[in-house]
């Protein structure tokens, strides 16, 4: 519920929705590990 109620703060504050904050946070996320994948993420490939 904290998360919910920050996020929609924050949406409010830059003027996106809700759902706009979360593909970007998430869209973000998935970049960075394709470009420098975590340990557990390696592992899992071998």
């Amino acid at each position: 519920m904290f998360v919910w109620s920050k996020l929609k703060n924050i949406a409010y504050v830059t003027g996106k929705t809700i759902y706009q904050l979360k593909y970007t946070l998430l869209s973000d996320y998935l970049v960075n590990q394709l470009k420098y994948p975590s340990g557990l993420i390696s592992l899992a490939s071998i």
